[in-house]
């Protein structure tokens, strides 16, 4: 494990080594994510980008029951306030 300083721009060197195993360039977009009291860097190279078009049709399988509009909402709400406490900080 690492240990990087925060500078007073609130900027952090990536280690070298980290930087070419994960092919970290200058200029490459990072994303930071909150999970509890960790901070998570992604590039968004890492993440690959889709269009609703490749995309429709990936949840649907025949033997899948069909929630109400209701019980849609509810799961939805329940995935939210999950998501919102794991990325709340103090």
């Amino acid at each position: 494990m690492d240990t990087v300083k925060v500078s007073s721009k609130g900027q952090i060197v990536i280690p070298k080594a980290i930087r070419e195993s994960h092919h970290i360039k200058a200029g490459t977009e990072m994303i930071i994510s909150v999970a509890g009291d960790e901070l998570r860097l992604t590039p968004t190279s890492a993440l690959e980008k889709t269009s609703i078009k490749n995309a429709a049709g990936i949840l649907y399988r025949p033997d899948r029951k069909y929630l109400s509009a209701k019980k849609t909402k509810r799961a939805i709400g329940r995935m939210i306030t999950a998501q919102d406490k794991t990325t709340r900080t103090r």
